[in-house]
């Protein structure tokens, strides 16, 4: 197949609840346990909280059908979530809570070594001191005994990912295939004709065994049954009607043997194909995960190089509004556009006890701090988020949301 370029950017449309859902799981797909995956998604996540109740289900689900090596990823993402996002509201907390602790005996059930769950329980741990969840108690979440509670949980999420069952009409209905799907082809189609037929044959077997209930009757086989018969014509009909149904039942047996060993063959020529297909597949999409962080790493470069671009347009912008207030000069487009330093080799994240806070600037005499470089931090947060709020800050209002709104369509926000 060939990739096709559109030369023309496609109308930006507006992000719904299913979209974001499904980027959602594309991203976790691309998740691993260096901090740069980790931290950038987590970004995603603090900047769609609102979202947080609908999104929290596709965690769970990606969670729980991720390789052993890889589970422990999710547990990392939602720290870095929790703790990122309880400055700007509750919605990730509360969304996440009723789950957080399936997810870890998932996780520690899921794995055999004992760095995993040591890293479970210092997660654990940094959540009860700094109280993410409030005075609720995480009391048991280590304990991850194969219990039936548990057992019952992981069910639950198999069910929520099930559609729900069709009504028992509509199942018999459905048995019987008058019409073989267009989709099946093949020996799925032939499986799908062959359990059809099975199914009649059924039927015809059951109907066969009442008759057989009711002709093949034990006085039959009574001693004397003829020879004492007081009517030996009535005695003959009944011989007759319990041969004639047993007749019956062994046809519709051997019809359902026979039909029962080809759909049998059928199914374990269909079964041994889906396998086959599953495991390419699944070597195709763990060979994938590779590309998906690289692409991803490639955005976050555009991102930064983008976010540069409309940093320099801003700073000169502001140059002739803010050149009355002191520190507020513009920069030299050079120093704005300077090439980004080396990335640094990706390392393995590690949850830190420690949570950064931000302090306020303040002066010794209690006054707040001198307007910062505006054009500055404007230069420097190409490269650095944090300071791109901080230089965002500092802008008049109006021009601010004129910016903010770039940055929003630029995909930096």
């Amino acid at each position: 197949s060939h990739w096709c370029v559109s030369p023309h950017p496609p109308a930006t449309m507006p992000d719904t609840g299913d979209q974001i859902a499904t980027a959602f799981a594309t991203k976790l797909a691309g998740l691993n346990a260096t901090s740069q995956s980790i931290e950038t998604l987590s970004h995603w996540c603090v900047f769609h909280r609102k979202r947080a109740k609908s999104l929290v289900p596709v965690w769970q689900k990606e969670l729980r059908s991720a390789p052993g090596k890889r589970k422990l990823s999710f547990l990392y993402l939602a720290n870095d979530v929790l703790q990122n996002s309880r400055k700007k509201g509750p919605e990730w907390i509360e969304a996440l809570w009723p789950k957080m602790e399936w997810g870890m005996k998932h996780v520690i059930r899921g794995v055999s070594d004992t760095k995993t769950k040591e890293s479970c329980a210092k997660l654990v741990k940094v959540w009860q001191e700094r109280r993410i969840f409030g005075s609720r108690s995480l009391g048991g979440w280590l304990d991850a005994g194969a219990d039936a509670g548990e057992d019952a949980a992981d069910a639950a999420v198999a069910a929520d990912a099930a559609p729900a069952p069709a009504p028992m009409v509509a199942r018999r209905k459905e048995e019987r295939l008058s019409v073989i799907p267009a989709a099946l082809t093949g020996a799925h189609a032939a499986l799908a004709k062959a359990l059809e037929a099975v199914t009649k044959a059924i039927c015809v077997l059951v109907a066969a065994e009442k008759t057989c209930a009711t002709d093949l009757t034990s006085d039959l086989f009574a001693d004397g049954f003829v020879e004492n018969a007081p009517d030996p014509e009535h005695a003959k009909r009944k011989l007759q009607a319990a041969e004639s149904a047993l007749s019956k039942r062994r046809e519709a047996l051997e019809e359902t043997v026979r039909l029962r060993q080809e759909a049998a063959s059928l199914a374990k020529e269909v079964a041994n194909a889906l396998e086959t297909a599953a495991k390419t597949e699944s070597d195709a999409l763990e060979e994938s995960t590779g590309v998906v962080v690289q692409i991803a790493t490639l955005r976050m470069k555009a991102t930064r190089v983008a976010a540069a671009a409309m940093a320099v347009a801003a700073a000169r912008e502001a140059g002739g509004t803010n050149k009355s207030k002191p520190g507020l000069e513009s920069v030299p487009v050079v120093a704005a556009v300077a090439p980004p330093a080396a990335v640094p080799m990706e390392e393995e994240y590690v949850p830190e006890g420690d949570e950064y806070v931000p302090e306020e600037v303040v002066a010794e005499d209690g006054a707040a701090a001198p307007a910062p470089d505006l054009a500055a931090l404007l230069a420097e947060s190409a490269a650095n988020p944090e300071v791109l709020a901080q230089a965002l800050a500092a802008l008049p209002e109006e021009q601010r949301e004129v910016f903010e709104a770039q940055l929003r369509e630029a995909g930096v926000m």
